[in-house]
């Protein structure tokens, strides 16, 4: 069945309490699937936002989520082999998934895939080579992002250095992404400073600092893409966690941007 794109995002404000931090963050993208009689049944669920929410907590390995807003109806899906529930209020989403065996991460309410490619290449190849497939070289423009590049990466080294071609290049002596911004230091900067040494790699195993290199050297590089790339805005959503007891409270839908009916 052909798909639509649109996209949903889940974003649980934060409560913290003294033992627990009551903060998740989930997206999921629109379809024209039905759910499934293999799906599990959910009975007075308000919202799309909450029938998400829910299913995310109370069933594992979430594969499809529908949900009816006139029966109030939420079914949560971890095996789709049944056969079609059909219906006309059916709202179904699925997660969007990393391709070409690219690892998923959370960044601030969306998600990227990274993917690592160990065969040693220039810069600039490294840039051509995840442009021509609808990414970019990883560009480390926060904590998160630097936090998820570590992550990643300290399981890609397994225990041995790995020096990897990240984004940045050193234009009239200030660090800049591809987009002309400076690069702010969240990853740490060891620079040697030498006249041709203008663009940016990561080196470590179990923490990654970025150094300079001249273009012409040789390393490997990794990949940023977005997971849905031709994916429109669609519904946002604001969940609030009971501070002291970390279970949901209310979900509501903030707003729907419905492109390309």
């Amino acid at each position: 069945m052909l798909r639509r794109a649109y996209s949903v995002f889940l974003i649980i404000n934060i409560f913290n309490n003294k033992s627990a931090s009551c903060f998740d963050s989930f997206y999921a993208v629109r379809t024209n699937d039905y759910p499934k009689s293999s799906c599990h049944k959910i009975a007075n669920i308000e919202t799309a936002g909450e029938c998400l929410l829910t299913c995310k907590i109370s069933v594992d390995a979430i594969v499809m989520i529908s949900h009816d807003i006139s029966a109030k109806i939420c079914m949560c899906c971890n095996d789709i082999t049944g056969s079609d529930i059909s219906g006309s209020n059916w709202k179904t989403f699925i997660e969007p998934h990393c391709a070409n065996g690219s690892a998923p991460y959370n960044l601030s309410g969306s998600q990227i895939c990274l993917k690592y490619f160990p065969v040693p290449v220039i810069y600039a190849t490294a840039k051509a080579n995840c442009e021509a497939e609808g990414g970019n070289l990883i560009k480390i423009d926060s904590q998160e992002k630097y936090d998820i590049f570590n992550d990643y990466h300290v399981s890609v080294a397994n225990n041995t250095v790995i020096q990897v071609w990240v984004q940045g290049e050193k234009i009239g002596g200030q660090w800049r992404f591809d987009d002309g911004t400076p690069i702010p230091e969240y990853c740490r900067f060891s620079m040697s400073n030498g006249p041709t040494e203008v663009h940016m790699r990561a080196f470590g195993s179990t923490s990654f600092a970025c150094g300079d290199n001249p273009n012409g050297s040789p390393f490997n590089y990794s990949c940023e893409y977005p997971k849905e790339s031709s994916a429109t805005p669609g519904l946002s959503f604001d969940c609030f966690i009971d501070e002291d007891t970390c279970m949901m409270g209310s979900c509501t839908d903030d707003a729907t941007v419905d492109k390309g009916k």
